[in-house]
């Protein structure tokens, strides 16, 4: 009785327990249950044909959940087979893989959840496992999950780029930021030209690249080039955090320009170190740094138009017209006459060339919060982990900590005999 209670809190189909062997394993309290075959037949582990007679056999033994607080370990016989059409074959069995890590389908599945919320060192301390072989499992379901994924009905998307190790390598992240799943990092691609991009296009598919009709992404042209390629009806949208990092930049160089103007005078000592009180938002400069701010705008004329310019810039993505957006851009630009800024120039000429694809946001108010948050958790992601050995794993780490429905901790559905 107690044997035929664990085969069924085991859920070890087509085995029953024989007997329990109580042990030590790497310092461990660990139980060896041995498992006696009940069913008749074999079937092939690569294409699943039912097989009469086996090849021959040998002994496996697989770590699976915890018994109580021992380790538990399963052993049972396990056969080859002869297909016919694939040869010899290691047999299927549904509570056990085939190929990888000696475990079962359900430590590793917690394992792979377990990955969700902890480091590889720290489940392998808690499953007494290496964190190689931690590795290998979540590495494993983070693939299929990627394989399997749904791709229809997508039709905003997002482009955004983040950098990598030393050098100037960057790879590139496309997302969907509105979609019937909700926000999802699709992919992540080596580099950011026209042509690495290809990769991308052959995977995501024509029929579905056509469905497309609005993008989010930054200033860059080889992004808009291979876009515009494969998706012939596509409306462009720029990046508000993009354009107003060139608009902080442009600040940043009136910074520059009057501390190299009055290095000698008392101005010097407004100047140092106010960068980012002078680049932050007015509505979240407060306290001391807001009378350090009020002082330096005060001894500068030039800051002071600067600053009021990059505050009321913010407003051009509240527009829901075109019309009235473009006149209000033609009034902000008006400002810049007759001043010696010459970095706010040039930014406005930037506007000015790719001003379709700002105002594209009055039609589609597309959420673009989510693709610049990509770029920051991507960073965590990295930072977290203190750097990946592995390329294609750390790209579907990516993946998975950007995409809510992916990131989602569900311990319990894998363990649960419910959940089966």
């Amino acid at each position: 009785m107690p044997e035929n209670c664990l085969t069924s809190l085991l859920e070890t189909q087509g085995f029953r327990v024989k007997r329990l062997e109580p042990g030590f394993h790497k310092g461990q309290s660990s139980v060896v249950v041995h498992m006696e075959r009940i069913i008749k037949g074999h079937t092939c582990g690569k294409c699943g044909q039912a097989v009469e007679q086996g090849y021959d056999s040998s002994w496996q033994e697989v770590q699976h959940l915890m018994l109580w607080h021992h380790l538990c370990f399963l052993r049972f016989e396990r056969y080859r087979v002869n297909c016919p059409r694939c040869g010899i074959r290691t047999e299927a069995l549904e509570f056990v893989d085939v190929r990888g890590p000696r475990v079962s389908l359900r430590l590793a599945r917690l394992v792979a959840e377990l990955c969700k919320v902890m480091t590889n060192k720290s489940v392998g301390l808690f499953q007494v496992m290496h964190r190689g072989t931690i590795k290998e499992i979540d590495k494993r379901a983070m693939t299929k999950v990627q394989a399997e994924r749904p791709l229809d009905g997508i039709t905003v998307m997002g482009a955004d780029e983040i950098a990598v190790g030393r050098g100037q390598n960057y790879w590139t992240m496309i997302s969907v930021p509105e979609g019937p799943r909700g926000p999802e990092l699709l992919n992540v691609v080596e580099g950011r030209r026209e042509k690495s991009l290809r990769k991308f296009w052959k995977w995501f598919g024509k029929d579905r690249a056509r469905r497309v009709t609005h993008v989010v992404m930054d200033m860059w042209a080889p992004f808009r080039n291979s876009f515009k390629a494969h998706c012939p009806d596509i409306q462009i949208i720029y990046d508000k955090f993009h354009v107003i990092r060139h608009l902080l930049n442009a600040v940043n160089d009136v910074r520059k320009s009057e501390f190299k103007k009055r290095a000698g005078k008392r101005f010097r000592g407004l100047l140092a170190g106010k960068k980012f009180i002078l680049l932050s938002r007015l509505a979240h400069v407060r306290g001391k740094s807001r009378e350090a701010l009020n002082d330096l705008l005060a001894a500068s004329p030039k800051l002071l138009k600067a600053h009021l310019l990059k505050e009321s810039f913010g407003h051009l993505w509240s527009y829901k017209s075109r019309t009235c957006a473009r006149r209000f851009f033609r009034q902000w630009v008006d400002q810049l006459k007759w001043t010696r800024m010459k970095s706010m120039r040039q930014f406005a000429k930037r506007v000015e060339k790719h001003l379709d694809g700002i105002l594209a946001f009055c039609d589609k108010k597309v959420s673009l919060g989510y693709v610049e948050a990509t770029n920051l958790k991507a960073k965590n992601i990295i930072r977290r982990a203190y750097g990946f050995r592995d390329k294609a794993y750390m790209k579907l780490k990516i993946i998975q900590g950007c995409t809510p429905w992916m990131s989602q901790f569900r311990p319990w559905t894998v363990t649960h005999s419910s959940s089966s």
